[in-house]
């Protein structure tokens, strides 16, 4: 009788034990993956700029990029002869703000030898601007770059009197008026008269020497 009564609960006890779920076994293939090749942008915020110039028996490009404010950031300058490229000059510091502050021309000799030279703007401002001048060479037939130009303000160059003049004004009441000359291929201030917080002072050179009175 023992015996039956174990028996009886044995069994019961198992089946009141559930089954475990079998666990998934998941194999993992190598699945080759497609490469998406994404599109850039088109740059819609600038569009090329040109603009040339002839003279001397050259064709003279000025290249950029405008912006969609206007401002336009010049690139290079490139020099053709009969449609061969001649030079190009790198002149990527340089913008304006608007198209119409633009100077870029080859008609003014800037160091009076009988030659032409090139000029481009290299800053513009309210009421002054200043620009760039590269000389003719006459021994290379290229144009080099006179850096001494570069800052002389509101340039006015004189062919009758072979002087380069400057006058400017800083402030309503600060005013500047200066003369060039060139000497021995350098160019030289001869002159200058300043008018400044209230004081005047006038220089001039005398035996190679600047005089200030």
């Amino acid at each position: 009788m023992n015996r039956a009564i174990v028996f009886l609960l044995i069994v019961l006890g198992s089946c009141s034990k559930k089954a475990e779920p079998e666990k998934e076994i998941v194999v993992s293939e190598n699945i080759p993956v497609q490469q998406v090749e994404v599109a850039q942008e088109e740059d819609t915020e600038t569009v090329p700029f040109s603009r040339s110039v002839k003279g001397n028996g050259f064709v003279y490009t000025l290249h950029g990029l405008e912006k969609a404010n206007g401002s336009i950031d010049f690139k290079s300058i490139s020099i053709f002869e009969k449609k061969k490229l001649r030079q190009k000059i790198i002149v990527d510091s340089v913008y304006v703000l608007h198209d119409w502050e633009i100077i870029f021309n080859a008609d003014k000799d800037a160091n009076f030898d009988g030659f032409k030279d090139l000029e481009v703007i290299n800053w513009a401002g309210n009421y002054a601007f200043s620009s760039s001048f590269w000389l003719y060479n006459q021994k290379t037939r290229k144009y080099d770059h006179y850096k001494p130009l570069d800052t002389i303000q509101n340039i006015e160059i004189d062919a009758k009197r072979k002087e380069i003049n400057s006058n400017y004004h800083i402030g309503p009441v600060n005013t500047y008026s200066k003369t060039y000359q060139w000497e021995n291929g350098k160019l030289l201030m001869m002159s200058a008269s300043i008018f400044e917080e209230g004081e005047e002072t006038h220089m001039y050179r005398k035996n190679g020497k600047i005089v200030v009175e």
